[in-house]
């Protein structure tokens, strides 16, 4: 392969850098990066064992609980685990450097498109410096659809600029994918769409291009009907569910009832100072030629920085997950301002000479590469906690106790019963691990609790976590509710080893110990 094909490829070279950087905590860790993993994982397992269902049933047992998410990413887990005969949570595992690949090859590649080579292979490696890489190489169903969406953004921004419909029909097909994989991302890219058409149209006073808008929303509805249809006609029951529940998941699944706000500081951290760096000096280009691929750019930008601060308007939102939303636009920026320097500096005599301009370029993609080595070096990218007004908790990786607990479970546990656990995080773990089922009201049983109410409800198991304690001066036992990011956990006053026999109920029993876990049986 000559010179000139490596260049016209060249955006490709920060998606293997960052291929490799992910491996280092892939292999270092043997736990997939992330918390959440553990329920994409439980859900997965659904899948593979109920087909295509709405209600995962190990899951506030007895009634279960709706899967408020769409299934791309856990079929593909399923169907890797299952063609391969490898543990779901390993392939998840081993997803993360191959997300973090086609996410910066995608970001490369319509920066590629947008603003020309070195312009390409720029945004590449300014997203490798952000910070945000550590989120980029987790396991999760945004990740996959992130590398959807600058795709169907370029294929949009193309139908608008050269007024060709087939590439709104390739931008909707796309936002089809994002659908079906993510509950975040197709709204993000149907803002970006819907603000790209309403500036096509204040710029070229021309309502055609309502055709394009069309085109990409009726081929997202012609498939979603197509489907609804089949559904119908090959399986009622799933079509039933889907038209009763279906709203109800959606807006279950993208409403958010608190806010986690971020300061200055924090979004600079996050997003990096080399991006921000040269997004200021692409800006600054641009706007001293202005070009519509720069008010769109301009645009996109925009939009997601007011996404990551909607709370200014009233809506919860959680601000450091969107600020991977807006780091995609912003390495495009910067990129263009990379290049824009790069092709500037020819025209300075002592810094106008190829070698010493290449020699610039590389020297930053190789701090941005120490960057974002530094990054995946650092440990806490691997541990994750919960903080509640009684203390921390590490919630993943899971613990050997939580391990040991699950094992004894999948071993002894009747799974006809449910589990009550103090530790909701370890009772998702519990679930996927030994397909217990988990009841999620711990707070209305207690050891006055009548056993006929344990029965009716199925319960056969409580476990207490006996990390969960805090400092009382009540001299008697008492509990308290601690709401967590993710769910509640609940604490005791008491040293619950010690206290075990004033905590449960007079019909259950310790069956099983460890460092961290007490499991009790109800007997009856």
């Amino acid at each position: 392969m000559n010179l000139k094909k490596i260049y016209s490829i060249s955006f490709i070279i920060p998606a293997i850098a960052i291929f490799f950087i992910a491996l280092i905590p892939t292999l270092k860790y043997g736990w997939p990066l992330s918390w959440d993993i553990i329920y994409h994982v439980q859900y997965a397992k659904i899948y593979t064992q109920y087909g295509f269902v709405l209600t995962d049933p190990l899951l506030n047992a007895p009634y279960g609980q709706n899967i408020n998410y769409p299934p791309i990413f856990h079929f593909l887990i399923a169907g890797l685990g299952t063609l391969l005969k490898i543990d779901y949570f390993q392939i998840a595992r081993f997803m993360q450097p191959f997300l973090a690949m086609f996410i910066v090859l995608s970001t490369s590649y319509v920066a590629n498109k947008f603003y020309g080579k070195i312009a390409g292979i720029s945004t590449g490696f300014l997203i490798i410096s952000s910070y945000l890489i550590s989120r980029i190489i987790l396991p999760l169903p945004e990740n996959l659809a992130l590398i959807f969406l600058p795709l169907a953004v370029y294929f949009y921004y193309k139908s608008l600029e050269e007024g060709v419909l087939k590439y709104a029909l390739i931008a909707g097909f796309i936002f089809i994918l994002t659908l079906l994989t993510h509950l975040v991302a197709p709204e993000v890219l149907l803002l970006v769409v819907t603000l790209f058409t309403i500036l096509t149209l204040i710029l070229n006073r021309d309502i055609s291009v309502l055709k394009n808008y069309g085109v990409f929303l009726s081929f997202s509805l012609i498939l979603l009907i197509t489907g609804l249809i089949a559904l119908l006609l090959l399986k009622p029951d799933l079509f039933s569910s889907i038209t009763h529940q279906g709203l109800a998941l959606v807006s279950s699944g993208i409403r958010l009832n608190y806010n986690q706000p971020m300061g200055a500081l924090a979004y600079i951290k996050n997003i990096g100072v080399l991006v921000l760096i040269f997004a200021v000096i692409g800006g600054i280009f641009a706007l001293k030629k202005i070009e519509r691929k720069h008010i769109f750019i301009f645009i996109w930008i925009l939009a997601m920085f007011l996404l990551s601060n909607a709370y200014w308007f009233g809506i919860n939102t959680v601000t450091y997950r969107v600020l991977i939303y807006l780091l995609i636009p912003l390495s495009i920026l910067g990129g263009f301002g990379l290049s824009q320097v790069y092709y500037k500096l020819k025209y300075y005599n002592i810094f106008s000479s190829r070698p010493f301009r290449s020699l610039f370029l590389i020297s930053i993609f190789a701090l941005s590469t120490f960057l974002g080595v530094l990054t995946v070096e650092d440990p806490e990218i691997a541990i994750f906690g919960s903080t509640t007004k009684f203390g921390y908790i590490q919630i993943s990786p899971p613990g050997d106790s939580e391990i040991d607990m699950a094992k004894w479970f999948d071993e002894n546990g009747n799974k006809s019963r449910s589990v009550l656990v103090s530790n909701i995080y370890a009772g998702y773990f519990l679930a996927t691990e030994s397909e217990m089922p988990i009841h999620f009201k711990f707070e209305n049983f207690n050891n006055s609790t009548p056993k006929s109410v344990f029965e009716k409800e199925k319960i056969g198991y409580i476990v207490y976590d006996k990390r969960l304690t805090f400092t009382s001066e009540n001299k008697t036992i008492d509990m308290k509710l601690a709401y967590s990011l993710f769910g509640p956990l609940y604490y005791f006053n008491k040293d619950i080893h010690t206290h075990i026999n004033e905590i449960i109920p007079d019909y259950a029993k310790v069956v099983y110990e460890n460092d961290d876990f007490i499991i009790c049986q109800v007997e009856y």
